[in-house]
């Protein structure tokens, strides 16, 4: 089994090598540079089985993180530049209720919440992708410093703060 990595991350790809060593894969890590890993891992000529990939939403929503990637739409074969999904997922039922829970959006979202919910689940379940971290962030504000305000997306807003 290769672990494919972006250049950068080659401590993080050794690492999940070895943890796959130790329940009994035997692992190797392929390095790429940033320019070449995208497109490389996008392409299910390439086969590859596990890697590093990662997504931000434009804002903090279901409907902008896990549908373009999820959704069978995301998935194109043999075509890097059409894909956002390199497990190559598609499940035609989740893929019915994406769209549901995005017309529902607009017009109930706690409803629309509950269903992206179930979808969450389903697709844990199936595991086209094995979630290994998630980012969070730390920030240190000084007794002179007010109106902190942090967003899920960007981070501290800086432009609402103010120093004494």
């Amino acid at each position: 089994m290769t672990v494919w990595v972006p250049a950068p991350f080659a401590q993080q790809g050794r690492y999940m090598a070895s943890v796959l060593d130790s329940i009994g894969f035997r692992a190797r890590l392929k390095a790429l540079t940033m320019e070449s890993y995208f497109a490389k891992v996008l392409d299910s000529r390439s086969r590859a089985q596990v890697g590093y990939w990662g997504w931000a939403a434009e804002f903090p929503s279901p409907i902008d993180v896990v549908q373009p990637v999820f959704a069978c739409a995301g998935f194109v074969p043999a075509s890097p530049s059409l894909s956002r999904d390199p497990s190559g997922f598609c499940d035609r039922e989740i893929d019915a209720q994406m769209e549901r829970a995005a017309a529902l959006q607009a017009v109930d979202s706690s409803a629309a919440n509950v269903l992206w919910q179930q979808i969450e689940r389903e697709l844990l379940f199936q595991a086209p992708m094995v979630p290994t971290s998630n980012r969070r962030s730390v920030d240190f504000v000084a007794e002179g410093v007010g109106h902190y305000a942090y967003h899920p997306q960007w981070g501290v807003l800086l432009d609402q703060l103010w120093v004494k």
